[in-house]
């Protein structure tokens, strides 16, 4: 015969149970924000990382969750910018020993929101052209390009590829258009910019 608890037992269990779920939602909360579609939520800090392993934070992307996916806030506000004028426009540079990165400024409309499959609009925030120091001006031809993937820890990171930006000298026919896609990139050789992938984690 099948004994039945006792009320006192029968409460301890339920008690147990309820302890249980607490620290496993505290163990979510502590392991930090839920990731929304596969990509990440919450501020993330920017890092370029060099062919020798040497790293430079940028800036960070804020992401908050939508739908499938994510809207961004991207803000470069590293001290290590400065505040360069070429080819009769302002650019906020980084300066390396015979290169230096200027940040190219989307100069259309994106929507400002990702997926895991879809990262093109973070990818427009972080377009950059290189130019050596000797340099008065700012060659479109020169233009750097990090394409994204979402990492199984749901950090991203992108390798470096060149690219020319002259088309963006029009805008798009249609808002929200992508004048620059993935078909125009060429893998840029490891170490020979100053900079050779991204991490955003």
């Amino acid at each position: 015969m099948t004994r039945r608890k006792s009320g006192f037992g029968a409460v301890r269990v339920r008690a147990g149970i309820r302890a249980s779920l607490a620290l496993a939602v505290l163990a979510g909360c502590v392991a930090g924000p839920a990731r929304a579609g596969g990509v990440p939520a919450g501020d993330k800090s920017i890092t370029l990382v060099a062919h020798d392993g040497s790293r430079q934070s940028i800036g960070r992307v804020r992401f908050t969750p939508d739908g499938d996916g994510s809207q961004i806030v991207v803000s470069l506000d590293a001290p290590e910018f400065s505040e360069e004028f070429l080819s009769m426009r302002p650019f906020r540079c980084l300066s390396g020993p015979q290169q230096m990165w200027c940040h190219l400024a989307y100069p259309y409309g994106t929507r400002l929101r990702i997926t895991a499959s879809d990262l093109i609009d973070l990818e427009y925030q972080l377009m950059f052209i290189w130019r050596t120091p000797d340099r008065v001006g700012a060659d479109a031809w020169n233009g750097l390009y990090f394409k994204l993937a979402v990492m199984p820890d749901g950090s991203i990171s992108g390798d470096l590829h060149e690219v020319d930006y002259n088309p963006l000298a029009a805008p798009p026919d249609a808002p929200f258009a992508r004048p620059i896609g993935h078909a125009d990139l060429s893998r840029a050789e490891p170490g020979r910019r100053l900079f050779d992938r991204v991490e955003i984690k």
